[in-house]
């Protein structure tokens, strides 16, 4: 869907194109679509080759060209921004194609050398390799596909992503590996705190919205607040409607620690019985309360009396609501225990 929208949006710029700048020769045209198509990124000297069938490519088709470079080169690679957000589901166009490459700066001479004579447009090799940028601009000349080739950091992060990625197949020959869309995720929303950008806020939603419970909300809560993420994820969460799945989750991750917990007071007798069949374990900052009659455990924060996970006795998740700071607070229990 993703896909024909792009060549829709295409053919219908060309269309118009037709009509506003009929006056121009076909090579005059075919500059003026590429400087629309690309804008700041248009190579001075840029006309692109092909015809107007070659310029309704989409990037979703281009992804498919660049992995059988990178599978050829050996080279470790993951998809991500606007074409990762559409297989996700945030269907929308995209100007370009986001690649995250792992390797060797000293290898992008030999990489640009491949790109070069499979079609494509590569400035900037020189200032990629010295380190002075990061990003491999390259066009594809007779499409006007553009991509950005962006050398992975080398972060425990990164390798994270890389080992978390995706394979999905786009022929019936090959397939292009994706970033998971939990790491898509936490990705656009750096992005959106650096650039503010209401794109990458709908590419959030849009995917949290698509995937639903297919999600691991707790790796996303575990990573956002290395960026200082974790109020803005939640906000997502609730935006899209998902918080109460995420809370399931969270509550079904630290029921181990609850119960470990408790079985640790019960050892060193500091249970306390109130009435029969109720067992309460008084922590310094919550209150577990072990409940044989109605057959429930529950998380009781002390500072506001309030209920953060309910279970059964067999550890079946029946309520869960817990705060950025309850989620801070029990992944130091966690390391503790």
């Amino acid at each position: 869907m993703g896909a024909q929208l792009t060549r829709s949006a295409r053919q219908f710029a060309l269309n118009c194109f037709h009509q506003r700048f009929a006056q121009l020769t076909p090579r005059q045209f075919a500059r003026k679509i590429a400087e629309a198509w690309l804008q700041e990124h248009c190579p001075p000297d840029y006309v692109p080759g092909g015809s107007e069938v070659s310029w309704i490519q989409d990037s979703i088709q281009l992804a498919v060209e660049l992995h059988q470079i990178f599978v050829a080169e050996d080279i470790p690679y993951y998809v991500t921004g606007g074409v990762a957000a559409i297989a996700y589901g945030e269907s929308r166009t995209t100007q370009d194609l986001d690649v995250v490459l792992f390797v060797s700066r000293a290898v992008v001479p030999a990489l640009a050398s491949a790109l070069e004579q499979a079609g494509f447009y590569v400035p900037g090799v020189d200032d990629v390799v010295s380190g002075r940028m990061r990003t491999l601009q390259v066009t594809q000349v007779d499409t006007i596909s553009r991509a950005d080739l962006i050398i992975a950091d080398d972060t425990v992060y990164e390798q994270q992503k890389l080992a978390r990625r995706q394979a999905y197949r786009l022929t019936n020959e090959t397939s292009i590996y994706l970033a998971s869309p939990e790491d898509l995720v936490v990705n656009k929303l750096r992005w959106g705190q650096q650039s503010q950008s209401e794109k990458q806020w709908r590419d959030v939603l849009g995917v949290l919205k698509a995937q639903q419970e297919s999600l691991d909300y707790e790796y996303m809560h575990r990573w956002a607040p290395e960026f200082d993420l974790a109020a803005v994820l939640e906000q997502a969460t609730v935006e899209a409607g998902v918080r109460e799945i995420a809370d399931r989750q969270w509550a079904m991750a630290i029921y181990p620690m609850v119960n470990r917990a408790f079985e640790i007071a019960q050892a060193r007798n500091r249970t306390t019985q109130p009435s029969f069949n109720l067992d309460i374990v008084d922590g310094n900052l919550y209150t577990l309360t072990r409940d044989g009659t109605a057959q429930t455990l529950a998380v009781i924060a002390k500072a506001d009396d309030r209920e953060i996970a309910r279970y059964d006795l067999q550890g079946t998740v029946l309520a869960s609501s817990p705060s950025l700071n309850d989620r801070q607070q029990w992944r130091a229990i966690a390391q503790r225990l």
